[in-house]
């Protein structure tokens, strides 16, 4: 009787691993989808391509900047398919690069110069995106705010990163 239920046991335990495996490994699929929601292949493999953390910011930087013309120019256009899925990589690609800051900090580098650049670009993303609020058509402004408010929570949260280490 002792084999049978140990061997049930064993046969539960490695069922449970199976899944949790199995489980995580959606979890990281999905987290990497989400991740590079907007993005074009290009711009993933040169993700990829970035050796560590700080060249994933500059990276990540590099996109929102990009997308940025892109919300600017089609919005004025009234293409608001077109400034939905530019607004769309902007997000990713600014979310992208306040992760990369955290993966810096988590590597137990200093922070300073990578909170620096990351506060420097939202900054002017940030005014040309509250100028495009005044200029584009209503039906428009929705989707500018929701990549400021993305923008602008980045912003904040590094000027708080700043701010203690200042204090330090």
């Amino acid at each position: 009787m002792r084999p049978v239920f140990f061997f049930e046991v064993i046969l539960i335990l490695a069922g449970f691993l199976v899944f949790h495996h199995w489980n995580d490994n959606a979890q990281l699929l999905a987290q990497s989808s989400e991740a590079s929601e907007g993005l074009t292949g290009e711009e993933k493999e040169a993700l990829q391509k970035a050796k560590d953390p700080e060249e994933q910011l500059k990276v990540y930087l590099e996109i929102a900047g990009e997308r940025l013309k892109a919300i600017l120019s089609l919005s004025r256009k009234g293409d608001a398919e077109g400034t939905e899925k530019a607004v769309t990589g902007y997000r990713t690609a600014v979310s992208g690069a306040e992760d990369s800051v955290a993966k810096v900090q988590a590597a137990g580098k200093n922070t300073k110069k990578a909170l620096m650049s990351l506060l420097k670009a939202t900054k002017k993303f940030n005014f040309s995106l509250l100028q495009a609020l005044e200029k584009v058509p209503e039906d428009m402004r929705q989707q500018i705010q929701s990549a400021y408010e993305v923008s602008l929570r980045v912003q904040d949260s590094v000027s708080i990163q700043l701010e203690k280490i200042e204090k330090k």
